[in-house]
């Protein structure tokens, strides 16, 4: 009986293990270290922890919230904190991006995730009912700001499973589609050379949803 309860519990325990080693765990922080940072009359909404600077300390990036009242507008806000041993707590907010993070539109709130990843900030962002699609920026530090390196944008038809994907690396100059079915290895891949008109940080990207450099 023993043997067959540790059979029985194996794929839940292997399930928790996988969890607990993805990218998305890494964002649940504790927000106790940052709490003097979050602006007032604001809360958080999403934490993420990693290594933002050339340093082996813990930085983070934080979206926070204000509810609407009858003297202010709901608003959002993303907040970039380094690790820095000069100031007193070893913390200072490196970047403050107001308009980047959308707020819901009935009911729907279109965004989804916040990591840092390779020394890199990423932020993703799902349209309205439009199920596996997602938008997905991804920022590296250059000096005081963060500029858009990658910008994925995947959209797939629920109906039919056909998706098409436009991956556009600004650092390498280049930009990749690649379209066909979910269901066949068999894509339609294209790739041209591309020039971004200027550096993008996220205070010059209003409609992330919608966005083209």
């Amino acid at each position: 009986m023993r043997t067959l309860f540790l059979l029985s519990i194996l794929p839940f325990i292997f399930a928790a293990s996988q969890l607990a080693n993805s990218p998305a765990a890494t964002a649940m922080a504790n927000p106790a270290a940052i709490e003097p940072f979050i602006p007032k009359n604001f809360t958080f909404l999403k934490i993420a922890e990693g290594r933002l600077n050339t340093d082996s300390e813990t930085d983070y990036a934080v979206v926070v919230e204000r509810a609407a009242s009858a003297t202010q507008s709901a608003a959002r806000r993303l907040l970039v904190i380094l690790s820095d041993p000069e100031v007193e707590g070893g913390l200072k907010i490196a970047q403050q991006y107001w308009r980047f993070i959308p707020l819901p539109v009935e009911g729907d709130d279109p965004f989804s995730q916040l990591m840092i990843l390779d020394g890199a900030l990423e932020v993703q962002f799902k349209p309205p009912n439009a199920g596996r699609s997602h938008v997905t920026y991804t920022f590296k530090p250059e000096g005081r700001r963060f500029v858009l390196s990658r910008l994925q944008r995947y959209t797939v038809k629920p109906t039919t499973g056909m998706f098409k994907e436009t991956l556009i690396h600004l650092e390498q100059g280049e930009r990749e589609f690649t379209s066909g079915s979910m269901s066949s290895p068999r894509h339609l891949k294209k790739l041209e050379k591309f020039k971004p008109e200027q550096t993008w940080t996220p205070c010059r990207i209003d409609d992330p949803l919608n966005f083209e450099p």
